[in-house]
């Protein structure tokens, strides 16, 4: 028996169904189908029931299956401890964060951390989106801040804050004096976006939703920070699309911004970590985050809930 083995069988345990298995596990289902047939050989009984239409627990199936689980569970917390030995310093957290994210995550959740494990060190990473994913599947990252992406099997998330979309205009620019823009009024505007080779799920997301509610998109330029962004709506020269919180930190004159009329576009700033993680710091930071969230300290105006 080994571990790969045992992971088979939680995964058709879940899935009940061998092919949706395989898929999960990325591997042929022929493979899932040997290896459990070599287990149950070894067990000398069957652990599934297999009919054309389903796929069931046998009476030994159930009793081996909370086994299996806690055993792949304790192994892959041994691997957690001997792979933060290898690549860092003990206690270091490693967290990426994308561009425009982290101050308030930091701000909040750091502290908190310390005062629960004092011996913990965090050490951010700026990095896009698609580098924390990667990163992450590559065991070379414990934790990431993130923009919208799209997550595969081997991650777990958690929603800390949806950030409306706001339009930058120049002052002077016709549409500053609404209240609120309707996209259709964007069509065949010079319009300057995120860089869609810095995540493309956001990018889709908020050109999506223009053309889904009327407008001919015109893309003038994508650049990577708003910083970049503001020099061309000063100079009259493209509409910007940021979000409000980036907004708010950098109120300029000559400088204005818009909410669009409902519904809101939104872009989502999730914690992503890996889901097989069994590391202790990951999970308690995790829990931090998750706290902090139920008592509104991401929601912006918002005051420390602890104080701070």
């Amino acid at each position: 028996m080994d571990l790969r083995q045992l992971e088979y069988v939680i995964a058709v345990a879940e899935e009940l169904h061998f092919g949706r298995a395989a898929a999960r596990m990325h591997v042929a289902q022929q493979s899932v189908s040997e290896q459990i047939r070599r287990l149950e050989n070894e067990i000398g009984a069957p652990l599934f029931t297999r009919t054309s239409r389903r796929v069931t627990l046998t009476a030994v199936g159930e009793a081996f299956l909370p086994e299996a689980r806690r055993a792949v569970t304790a192994a892959r917390y041994a691997l957690d401890v001997g792979r933060r030995a290898a690549v860092g310093p003990a206690g270091e957290l490693r967290i990426g964060h994308a561009a425009d994210l982290g101050l308030r995550l930091f701000q909040l959740a750091i502290p908190a951390l310390r005062a629960r494990l004092p011996d913990v060190r965090p050490a951010p990473c700026p990095m896009t989106t698609i580098d924390q994913l990667a990163a992450l599947d590559d065991r070379c990252l414990d934790i990431g801040f993130c923009w919208n992406f799209e997550a595969g099997s081997s991650l777990d998330s958690l929603l800390v804050v949806r950030e409306p979309f706001v339009l930058a205009l120049a002052a002077a620019h016709p549409l500053a004096a609404e209240a609120a823009v309707d996209p259709v009024r964007l069509s065949h505007q010079p319009i300057i976006v995120h860089e869609r080779d810095l995540n493309p799920w956001l990018y889709d997301h908020i050109v999506g939703h223009l053309r889904d509610h009327g407008a001919v998109v015109a893309i003038h330029q994508e650049i990577s920070s708003l910083d970049l962004l503001l020099p061309l709506v000063f100079a009259g020269a493209a509409i910007g699309i940021t979000v409000a919180a980036s907004a708010a930190s950098r109120p300029y004159g000559g400088v204005v911004y818009r909410p669009f009329t409902e519904p809101v576009p939104f872009a989502d700033q999730r914690l992503v970590w890996r889901r097989d993680t069994t590391d202790p710091v990951v999970l308690a930071f995790v829990q931090i985050v998750r706290e902090l969230r139920a008592a509104g300290a991401f929601l912006p105006g918002r005051p420390d809930p602890w104080g701070g």
